[in-house]
């Protein structure tokens, strides 16, 4: 792997990061809706999340396959 392709996969990897941690927060919202009996806006913060961790997931996917190696790697496995 060149330089470059190395540059452009840790980028992948840290944006696959702050997705997972943003999914995160909007489950917890999402709960806290639920609790308080709001369906509609539990049922749209979860939606938002899922597809956030679903493209976090996917960044991942990639980078396994590609066996991009990296310390930070074990964050986002950690992460999702």
């Amino acid at each position: 792997m060149t330089k470059l392709e190395l540059k452009k996969c840790e980028k992948l990897m840290y944006e696959a990061i702050r997705e997972a941690e943003l999914a995160k927060k909007e489950y917890d919202e999402a709960e806290k809706y639920l609790k308080a009996e709001n369906t509609i806006k539990w049922e749209v913060a979860q939606r938002k999340a899922d597809q956030r961790m679903g493209y976090a997931e996917g960044i991942n996917q990639i980078l396994a396959v590609l066996n991009f190696k990296h310390k930070d790697m074990r964050t986002l496995s950690k992460l999702i």
